[in-house]
C-alpha cells in the first residue's frame, strides 16, 4: 500500500543542506541515562526525527545529497497514513538530547554533498562536539544535521519519510 501524504503539511522552512553544512550519519539511539548536552557556540543542530523514531535511509540520503525536503511525515507502525513532523533546531547554548551515534553498517552514504561525520564506535553527541568544533568558521553558524534514528530501546519505531 502507498503512503498517504494528505495530512502532511509543507514545512514552513524547507530543508536543503549545502556543502557548508555537516551531517552526522549512521545509526542512532536515545539512552535517557546520557541526559542532555549543550550545543557549542556557532553551531545549530537540527534533528529531523523526534525522540524514539526511525529515519528512513532515503531521508538520510536526501540530507547527504543536498535534496530539497519540503515535507516530513511520520508513519505509525499500524498505519500508512503519515502525519506532519517538524524538525527541531537547537541553537548554540541550548540543551539537546545527548543521542548516541553508531557506525553506519549497512547504510549507503552520500559523498558529493555536505561534510559527513561517521563513527567507527559509538559516540554520544557530547563526545562528537570535539570533532565538530574545529570545523566552525569564525562569525558563522555551522548547521549540523542528525541523520540517524533516535530510537529508544523497547519501543515500536515510528518512521520518518520525506518529500
Amino acid at each position: 500500500m502507498a503512503l498517504d501524504w494528505k495530512n502532511v503539511a509543507d514545512l514552513k522552512d524547507p530543508i536543503q543542506t549545502t556543502v557548508n553544512d555537516l551531517v552526522l550519519s549512521g545509526h542512532g539511539k536515545l539512552d535517557l541515562a546520557n541526559g542532555e548536552t549543550t550545543v557549542p557556540e556557532n553551531i545549530e543542530c537540527v534533528f529531523l526525527v523526534p525522540p524514539g523514531a526511525a529515519i528512513m535511509d532515503s531521508t538520510g540520503q536526501a540530507l547527504e545529497s543536498m535534496t530539497k525536503i519540503v515535507k516530513l511525515g511520520i508513519k505509525n507502525p499500524d498505519s500508512d497514513v503519515l502525519i506532519t513532523n517538524t524538525p527541531v533546531r537547537y541553537s548554540a547554548g541550548k540543551k539537546a538530547p545527548n543521542y548516541t551515534l553508531y557506525p553506519p553498517e549497512g547504510l549507503v552514504l552520500g559523498s558529493d554533498g555536505p561534510r559527513l561525520i561517521v563513527v567507527n564506535e559509538a559516540r554520544t553527541l557530547h563526545e562528537l562536539w570535539e570533532l565538530i568544533k574545529p570545523l566552525r568558521t569564525e562569525g558563522k553558524t555551522l548547521r549540523c544535521f542528525w541523520s540517524a534514528c533516535t530510537s529508544i530501546s523497547g519501543g515500536e519505531k515510528h518512521r520518518l519519510y520525506y518529500k
